[in-house]
């Protein structure tokens, strides 16, 4: 497949099979190069090609361009086909490989098994640098919208990508291109429920988000509004939960749930970190104005990171100066493994699956 960048008038040859397909377009590498990556839609729209104009004309400031990184894969410029009359298509964007969605590191099993001596620390700047792409993009008046975990990669050495930035909101010359689509578990208790293509969303919106998956990488993947049910009847989904602002930690209201048991102790967070979450899931819930700024979650974590000490016992134990006994050594007596495996134990673990 021969394809024509917008402005440049180039012709790229795309690759004929996908590396990853979806329900709107699939993502194909472009030969000669490994810096760009094509995504062609199924069925391209007028719409989307004026959104795409619209964003590829007003770029943000990618907080991470000094160090080669994309945190935000970003259209750069329209495809349109080789023949004449040439038809809208698709768009190409940064490329990038070895990175994973978040979830593969905040999940405490999945982690040990495909990046095990991503420590603490690392998620403390995962965080960190998930807060200064949002930052980057609510500066420029974009809005996220979908925020959620399948929507964020994550590197080795704790570097972020947000992609399907297609689907975000967009200001516009008269108007808005709205983001039609969220995930409930990321969805502020005021948009619960709503009808998001009729829906302009705002940078507080994407705060809630953003505070969830904060919180699920600092609580070793606990929701913030996962906990132990200690009501009547059934388990209500956790949708009902964010909506009725029962979070288990709440210092303002008593609700039927308890922190789960297999969570980290919420005192492991920073105390600047400890306060956002509750300003985001406490006094946010009536207020959204309340609710920290990716600003706000930028410099507590980068406070929270320079705060940190290691373990005596285990150096893969990181945890913030000041909290006691190593939690990490406590948690995995308490869980019957550790979470953060040091070295010798990796190495081992190497060594007995290549024996066997």
């Amino acid at each position: 497949m021969r394809l024509r960048l917008e402005r440049s008038g180039e012709i790229l040859t795309i690759a004929a099979n996908p590396i990853a397909r979806g329900g709107e377009a699939c993502l194909y590498p472009i030969i000669g190069t490994e810096l760009l990556i094509a995504k062609v839609y199924h069925r391209p729209t007028g719409d989307r090609a004026m959104k795409l104009e619209a964003m590829i004309a007003r770029p943000p400031v990618d907080p991470m361009s000094t160090r080669g990184h994309p945190s935000i894969a970003w259209p750069t410029e329209r495809l349109f086909t080789e023949e004449e009359p040439a038809r809208f298509v698709g768009y190409v964007m940064p490329r990038v490989d070895n990175m994973r969605p978040v979830f593969s590191f905040y999940n405490p099993r999945t982690r040990r098994k495909t990046c095990p001596l991503f420590h603490y620390r690392y998620l403390v700047r995962t965080a960190r640098n998930l807060a200064a792409a949002f930052r980057a993009l609510h500066e420029r008046g974009y809005v996220v919208g979908d925020v959620n975990e399948s929507n964020v990669l994550v590197s080795e050495t704790a570097l972020v990508t947000l992609v399907d930035t297609d689907s975000f909101q967009v200001p516009a010359e008269g108007g808005v291109y709205r983001c039609p689509v969220g995930k409930p578990e990321y969805t502020p208790p005021e948009l619960q429920g709503v009808r998001f293509r009729e829906v302009d969303r705002k940078p507080e919106h994407d705060n809630f988000g953003l505070g969830v998956l904060v919180f699920l990488l600092l609580m070793e993947g606990t929701h913030p509004f996962a906990g132990r049910y200690t009501g009547p009847g059934d388990v209500p989904p956790l949708p009902d939960r964010i909506l009725a602002g029962h979070f288990p930690y709440s210092a303002m209201r008593k609700g039927p749930y308890e922190p789960m048991s297999t969570a980290p102790p919420i005192g492991l967070l920073h105390p600047e970190v400890r306060n956002l979450v509750r300003l985001c899931f406490d006094h946010g819930h009536a207020n959204p104005s309340e609710r920290p700024t990716a600003a706000d979650w930028q410099q507590a974590l980068d406070h929270a990171e320079n705060s940190l000490t290691t373990c005596k016992t285990n150096p893969q134990h990181v945890f913030r100066t000041g909290f006691g006994a190593c939690p990490w050594c406590q948690r995995a007596e308490r869980l019957g493994f550790d979470t953060y495996p040091s070295k010798e134990a990796v190495r081992e673990a190497l060594l007995a699956s290549a024996a066997s």
